[in-house]
């Protein structure tokens, strides 16, 4: 019985060891795991983008966001002159933190009267939200006490009562609520998961059928090809799409605040882009069991680096960049701007060029390594 157990289990390895893409992901994804949860995961939010609407323009006003700076937390994006500006900063996701010094700051804590700063936060990404406020009232706290005891000094009195305050404000979602922030995500990984596993498996299907050899002999080019093979995956990524969000409206109560049509025009793009490289997944792949693996290995990285489950803000720079590379990194900062900002297309430009590069690329190196051959 023992033998017989070892000869089935020594076969099980020959074919595994014939089956090299299989073998590669054995080694790769325990280390891509390592590298990942080790070097790029971090929950503790540090250099959050920030706009300053300085409106006392003096050497108090100036030192208050210097001691922001050197934190480490606060990263200054820009001064802005308006609440208008500080509302198009945080909905195009330029900024993530908007510190208002009101005016007159200096001469009335000179003076020892009160003095109110504003923090105006983008709930949207609940992970930042924390971060954000511990430091901007931390900070605050620690320049009123200094402004108390200097007082006191100067006048020989007891320490008075903290001359500055500051007051959080939470915009996008003022409660806070987790629903709020993964609802528009899921969307995202949703729609990678499928449009890639579909795909992937196009062309391998294809081969285990046997059926390749008619598409060989056909007049049908690479690129017409490809793009017969994406177009009905388009349809059902749309039908996906309006089902998620049909039910995040039902059941948690997220409505879509921008444009439907924008989100959905933008969202070809992103179908499109996954599509693609589920097709270069394809033309990698012998097996429909190879692609759909190949399809979960490309998954973990979009789930872990896009900033779905852990804050963007958070990661190394080299994986920012890496992360930049994903088609979800961006596609999560659009739906989650139209959805929960009312973000319009001019604050989506930035996103919608990466994509484009993303999908032309894919398409390329799709295009290429299809050969009309079995190969």
């Amino acid at each position: 019985m023992i033998g017989r157990i070892l000869v089935v289990a020594w076969k099980e390895l020959l074919q595994l060891r014939r089956d090299r893409l299989t073998l590669a992901m054995i080694v790769a994804l325990p280390i891509l795991q390592l590298l990942l949860f080790g070097y790029a995961i971090d929950t503790d939010v540090r250099h959050v983008p920030a706009v300053i609407y300085d409106q006392d323009q003096g050497p108090r006003s100036r030192d208050f966001v210097a001691r922001l700076v050197a934190s480490g937390f606060y990263d200054v994006v820009g001064h802005v002159e308006s609440y208008d500006e500080i509302e198009r900063a945080l909905r195009s996701g330029a900024a993530r933190v908007a510190v208002i010094l009101p005016p007159r700051l200096g001469a009335d804590t000179a003076r020892g009267k009160p003095a109110a700063l504003q923090l105006i936060v983008d709930g949207s990404d609940p992970q930042t939200v924390s971060s954000a406020l511990d430091t901007g009232v931390g900070v605050t706290r620690t320049l009123s006490q200094e402004l108390a005891l200097e007082q006191s000094a100067r006048r020989g009195q007891r320490p008075t009562p903290a001359a500055i305050s500051i007051e959080p404000i939470i915009w996008y979602n003022q409660n806070l609520r987790t629903a709020v922030f993964i609802v528009p995500g899921l969307a995202g990984v949703i729609l990678t998961l499928t449009m890639i596993m579909f795909t992937s498996m196009a062309i391998a299907r294809e081969r285990e059928r046997g059926t390749l050899e008619q598409l060989i002999v056909s007049p049908i080019r690479g690129a017409e090809l490809i793009a017969g093979k994406i177009a009905p995956y388009v349809a059902i990524g749309y039908l996906q799409l309006a089902l998620i969000l049909l039910a995040g409206y039902w059941v948690f109560g997220v409505a879509v605040v921008g444009s439907l049509p924008l989100l959905f025009a933008l969202s070809s793009l992103f179908i499109a882009a996954n599509l693609a490289l589920g097709l270069v997944f394809s033309t990698i792949a012998r097996t429909q069991q190879q692609a759909m693996q190949m399809s979960f290995f490309a998954l973990l990285p979009n789930i872990l680096l896009s900033g779905f489950m852990f804050p963007w803000q958070a990661m190394p720079v080299p994986v920012q960049w890496l992360s930049q590379l994903l088609p979800l990194t961006h596609f999560l900062r659009i739906i989650r701007g139209i959805v929960l900002k009312g973000a319009v297309l001019q604050d989506t430009w930035s996103d919608i060029a990466w994509m484009c590069g993303a999908f032309l690329f894919f398409v390329l190196v799709a295009t290429v390594r299809f050969r009309k051959k079995l190969g």
